[in-house]
């Protein structure tokens, strides 16, 4: 099945959208509580009318007790909780905020209002931005720095809006990745579909237990990872725990203006520093990097992989939601140490493997309804052409095509902006992708054993679709060729590729001995004396740097056994096609 993007027709669907969360809200609401204000918001001297703008319903002290969206046409309806003196306040993302004069509302009267708004656009680019160790209190001090933070708390709260609202799901791709602690490469992943989730769609904690506990828990056997939602941002333990700062930077060809936070001097828990990124140019929030801080790490770990990044985006004329998210931390567990001739000592702590989990929304739901996320995507299937069957666990990268037709180097999957996880049915989809011609490329342990990456697809993103892919992997003839260039490709015979694995571990082991054991009959003796005789005929081979081997000159259709060389016990294959795949496992 392919995920994929429903569309709306804009300006009348986003209305209707909208207003139908309204019309929920107020269709269970008590009869007392039924007043409402209805009204139009424009920009003052007659100017247009504003979609999308987040406007809220003040009371007398100035706490907001409703709040909604303006529609593609400026409509707004709020529901009012009894009679008394009410403001009405207009946020809009790149703009300065607008609070009405107060509206007097007696028992059972509706207001229908129009709200104009002075056109003050908040021009982030003008900003003075130094260069200093100085980290304030309170993202709120500091012209420049409070002037940045208001854009992204109106961003903040909007997600916490629809948060409280509940009439927001999505369906998530779900991923986890195991990577290779020297290079990040990708030793095994899997992903999964949820559906109708509610936001936010990863995992955090309150923000007063955030504060008390930190945001890992780790043990000598099991790590959990906390990332900040944006109700945790918005906090005031967030803003105890953390001193603020800015900063002006040029990410993916786009000029940003960065929150920067860090843990206050006094904090010995796990905690978090990083980045709010916002857009220069349009003000909204686009993502937020962190990384941990005060965590036990074990041997070997490098401190700055551990860390998560969220990529915000927003519905249209709607709230900010986190489309794309990992955390990745490190895994520790007892290794022997790696000698010349494979693994050796005793057992001792060390760091195994990252983990990364991650996700992104492919469906978004209003009140039940579809509704358009994110930019373009491109979706599709992967087979394996050796057994024919659908290729789950694959990792599927796409970059910018000019990047690869200048033959810059292909990312690692865990350090790519765009990247998915084939499910068990080796479908995929990846989004976020803003049109224009990408390259798509495919890895997976098969391909890896083999020595093998396949070449990369060129696929082009217009008016946020693309052609559904059917994507196969190298031939099984193709496969042999390239692992077993001098064997002839009419032979009887083929080979068998894989991993030399640690058994406490399950990561590759290099300069281990592999070999491949099967059985023959032989007719000995003379023509009055003849006999058949059973003998064991063996191929062998090393693995390399990277714990990978393959073994030429197995035959075709015989029962085999593949183990480390000297060992009893291995793992029984029969070779079906020309190459197969097989992992062996040492040390246990």
């Amino acid at each position: 099945m392919r995920i994929r993007f429903l569309r709306t027709q804009r300006g009348c669907c986003h209305a209707l959208l909208w207003l139908a969360m309204a019309f929920i809200a107020s269709a269970f609401a008590s009869p007392a509580a039924a007043q409402r204000i209805n009204g139009t918001v424009r920009e003052a001297d007659g100017g247009p009318l504003i979609s999308g703008g987040f406007v809220s319903l003040l009371d007398a002290a100035g706490e907001a007790v409703e709040a909604d969206f303006t529609a593609a046409d400026g409509l707004f309806s709020l529901t009012v909780p009894g009679p008394g003196q009410y403001r009405i306040r207009v946020e809009r993302i790149g703009y300065a905020n607008w609070v009405t004069e107060p509206y007097d509302v007696t028992s059972g009267q509706n207001l229908t209002v129009t709200v104009e708004v002075p056109p003050r656009p908040v021009r982030l680019v003008d900003l003075r931005v130094e260069v200093t160790a100085a980290c304030l209190d309170d993202p709120s001090e500091g012209e420049a720095l409070a002037t940045v933070w208001e854009e992204a708390r109106k961003a903040l709260e909007t997600a916490v809006w629809a948060e409280d609202r509940g009439e927001v799901t999505f369906t998530l791709t779900e991923y986890e990745r195991t990577l290779e602690p020297r290079s990040l490469a990708t030793l095994e992943s899997e992903s999964r579909i949820r559906r109708h989730v509610r936001l936010p769609p990863f995992r955090s904690l309150p923000a007063s237990r955030l504060e008390d506990s930190g945001y890992a828990i780790v043990t000598p056997d099991t790590s959990t990872f906390y990332a900040p939602d944006a109700t945790v941002l918005l906090s005031r333990e967030f803003r105890d725990t953390h001193c603020f700062g800015l900063r002006r930077d040029v990410i993916d060809a786009e000029s940003m203006l960065g929150i920067t936070f860090r843990p206050r001097s006094d904090r010995d828990v796990v905690d978090i520093e990083g980045t709010l990124w916002l857009a220069e140019e349009s003000a909204a929030l686009r993502r937020v990097e962190l990384r941990y801080r005060n965590v036990p790490l074990p041997r070997g770990a490098r401190r700055g992989l551990v860390g998560a990044d969220l990529t915000f985006d927003r519905l249209p004329d709607g709230p900010f939601y986190v489309r794309d998210w990992w955390v990745r931390f490190p895994v520790g567990g007892q290794r022997r140490r790696l000698g010349r001739t494979g693994l050796s000592g005793p057992l001792s702590p060390a760091l195994v493997a990252y983990k990364q989990i991650g996700g992104t929304v492919a469906d978004a739901f209003v009140a039940g309804v579809p509704f358009e996320v994110g930019e373009g995507v491109v979706a599709g299937v992967l087979r394996d052409s050796v057994s024919g069957e659908p290729l789950g666990g694959a990792d599927v990268v796409i970059r910018d095509w000019d990047d690869a037709a200048t033959f810059v180097p292909r990312p690692n999957a865990a350090d790519a902006p765009f990247s998915a996880v084939t499910d068990p049915a080796g479908r995929f989809e990846v989004g976020g992708l803003p049109d224009g011609a990408y390259a798509l490329g495919v890895d997976h342990s098969s391909l890896r054993a083999a020595g093998v990456r396949m070449n990369e697809t060129r696929v082009v993103v217009d008016d946020r679709v693309s052609e559904p892919l059917e994507l196969w992997t190298p031939s099984a003839d193709a496969l042999f060729a390239r692992v077993c260039p001098r064997s002839s490709p009419r032979g009887s015979t083929g080979a068998v590729v894989g991993f030399a694995r640690d058994a406490e571990t399950g990561l590759p082991v290099p300069n281990i001995e592999v070999e491949v054991v099967w059985r023959v009959r032989r007719l000995q003796g003379t023509t009055r004396s003849a006999f058949v005789s059973e003998q064991s005929e063996y191929a062998g081979g090393m693995s390399d740097e990277r714990g990978r081997f393959a073994i030429c000159g197995v035959p075709l259709g015989e029962l085999v056994v593949v183990r480390p060389r000297g060992e009893d016990e291995g793992s029984e294959l029969e070779l079906v096609a020309r190459i197969a795949w097989r992992d062996i496992f040492t040390g246990s």
